[in-house]
């Protein structure tokens, strides 16, 4: 039997097609694989978009919540508000955006971050935020926040703007020293025995012109007084300028370096901090009216200018007819009760070369009057003058208060003028909370004599006393020396509270807390040039009131500064 033979040719041709179908098997898996892939990093793609559009709606969230906290609390209302981002255009929708409070607003003490160690008074919240985009694909967020409302009579020192202390005779000082603005430091002879946190600069130099002394310490944790021997200038980078402060203070001097944030003012966007002090206006709105201590007082009392000017404070009525408002249920005295609260005196400030018209408060006669409770308490006084314009030369209107070692009840006084201190203030043992608030604030000794300060001439000062938290004005320096080259020195911390007499070698002793939170605008009196023609520096015993760290203690009306912290985040499905 014959046996068949297959062709060669034949065998080899079949290799081939077996070969190329097993290459087409996998070319097929391999572009499988690719599409699988292609598919799955789709999916992880818009997973991770609309996982970070949930993120964005938190973060949104915590921006209005920082706004909202501007008035120093958040209210069931402003949280009604909550708005997600303009994220529409990008394909997402929001299905769910809100916070939710989980807890009581109560005083706690700050345990980290850059204001650890002070209280604050916290609300925690929950942020929800839930939204999908247009192919159907979800994602949540809870986010744990707290709204911390951090009083500013906390701080030994709290600046709005640049802040200077170049101080000549000594000055140490304790408490924790803060500036939304630059700090300039440079001093033979500054002590600091707290914390100093910026969210901007230090520099150890002057701002008016170049000038580094090099007697500034700031002291580490364990009390040990180092010198500042570097600043923000020298020492550029972040991470370098975190290792020189941890080495030389602990960390116990924080900037931009830091991430230190900037601690939002009791008033809305747009609103200048000088408000804070402004009078009354019916304009006002909600946040405006919980600001300003003009509506916080529970005696608001406007007085004309021709009653101050003709010593007719208290004829015809209260001071003046129809402009002394009180709180409801609050009793007004009578004519006779208001002459011995109320008076009229003139004397020469040496900084503003003008005569003073002021009226003074007699705080002892006010609390024989007011006591201690009933409808004749007061906690916040409000005082102003209105139909008169203020000019650089010529008289000018501020308020006085007199007699006030002894505060028999918590006050705090307030006004949008000059406010001058004469002799000791709650200096008595029986110690009260007390705010002394206007455009800037003059200390006159216990030895001032108006009969001796109807010009130029300066008297001797006798050693005084002054334990209540300042909120003011100060006299700014116009620029950096780097920027404009040498300038005018606006006076500093140490002349924030001003002085007029010759304090060479009396003491000047201060308990409370040093606030500015704007520029003067009532005065005009330069520091700089003219300051030896009317005053030299007292010895300065100056330190933080720590009774103030205790949030009972407060000055009634105390602003706060708010900040809202992340404390957890959680996916939400």
């Amino acid at each position: 039997m014959k046996r068949l033979v297959r062709p060669r040719r034949g065998v080899a041709l079949e290799a081939t097609l077996y070969a190329l179908l097993l290459i087409s098997v996998v070319i097929a898996l391999a572009i499988n694989s690719v599409v699988m892939v292609q598919r799955v990093s789709g999916l992880d793609y818009r997973g991770a978009r609309v996982n970070y559009a949930a993120e964005a709606g938190a973060d949104a969230v915590m921006s209005q919540m920082e706004h909202f906290l501007d008035d120093g609390s958040i209210s069931d209302s402003e949280l009604a508000t909550l708005t997600p981002p303009a994220m529409a255009m990008a394909g997402f929708v929001y299905d769910n955006i809100s916070a939710t409070k989980t807890g009581t607003t109560k005083p706690q003490q700050i345990t980290d971050g850059p204001y650890a160690g002070l209280y604050a008074l916290v609300t925690t919240y929950d942020i929800r935020s839930q939204v999908h985009d247009l192919a159907g694909n979800r994602s949540g967020a809870i986010v744990s926040v707290k709204a911390q409302a951090i009083p500013v009579f906390q701080f030994g020192i709290f600046f709005e703007k640049d802040l200077e202390i170049l101080n000549g005779p000594p000055m140490e000082f304790d408490g924790w020293v803060h500036s939304n603005g630059n700090i300039y430091l440079s001093s033979a002879a500054s002590a600091f025995h707290d914390a100093i946190t910026t969210p901007n600069k230090v520099f150890h130099d002057r701002k008016d012109r170049h000038e580094v002394l090099n007697g500034v310490t700031i002291d580490n944790d364990a009390g040990t007084a180092n010198a500042l021997t570097f600043d923000s200038r020298s020492i550029t980078g972040a991470a370098a300028f975190r290792a020189a402060s941890h080495a030389a203070f602990d960390d116990r001097l924080k900037t931009d370096a830091y991430g230190v944030d900037s601690l939002k003012l009791p008033l809305p966007t747009g609103v200048t901090p000088a408000e804070l002090i402004a009078p009354r206006n019916a304009g006002d709105d909600d946040v405006l009216r919980k600001a300003k201590f003009a509506w916080k007082a529970d005696w608001y009392i406007a007085v004309p200018s021709s009653a101050v000017l003709t010593n007719a404070l208290c004829s015809g009525g209260m001071i003046p007819s129809g402009a002394s408002v009180r709180a409801a249920g609050k009793a007004l005295p009578d004519p006779v009760t208001c002459a011995a609260i109320f008076k009229h005196s003139q004397f020469w400030d040496g900084r503003e070369g003008r005569r003073v018209d002021a009226i003074d408060v007699d705080m002892q006669a006010l609390f024989a009057w007011a006591g201690v409770s009933g409808s004749n308490a007061t906690q916040i006084l409000y005082v102003t003058v209105q139909g008169w314009k203020n000019q650089a030369i010529g008289t000018f209107h501020a308020i006085r208060l007199v007699n006030g070692s002894l505060l028999a009840t918590p006050i705090t006084v307030a006004t949008n003028l000059p406010l001058y201190v004469k002799g000791d203030y709650n200096t008595n043992l029986d110690w009260r909370a007390s705010a002394l608030v206007g455009d800037a604030i003059t200390i006159l000794s216990n030895a001032w004599n108006d009969a001796a300060h109807t010009s130029k001439n300066v008297t001797t000062a006798a050693p005084t006393a002054v334990y209540a938290a300042i909120l003011a004005g100060h006299s700014p320096t116009a620029c950096d020396w780097v920027v404009c080259g040498t300038n005018d020195y606006g006076g500093g911390l140490e002349n924030f509270p001003r002085f007029l007499e010759n304090w060479s070698g009396k003491v000047f002793t201060y308990r409370g807390s040093l606030v500015s939170m704007h520029f003067s605008a009532q005065t005009f009196g330069s520091w700089s040039g003219t300051w030896g023609s009317y005053y030299s520096p007292p010895v300065r015993d100056w330190k933080f009131d720590t009774r103030f760290s205790d949030p009972s203690n407060l000055p009634p009306g105390t602003p706060v500064v708010g900040s809202i912290v992340q404390t957890a985040y959680r996916p939400a499905y």
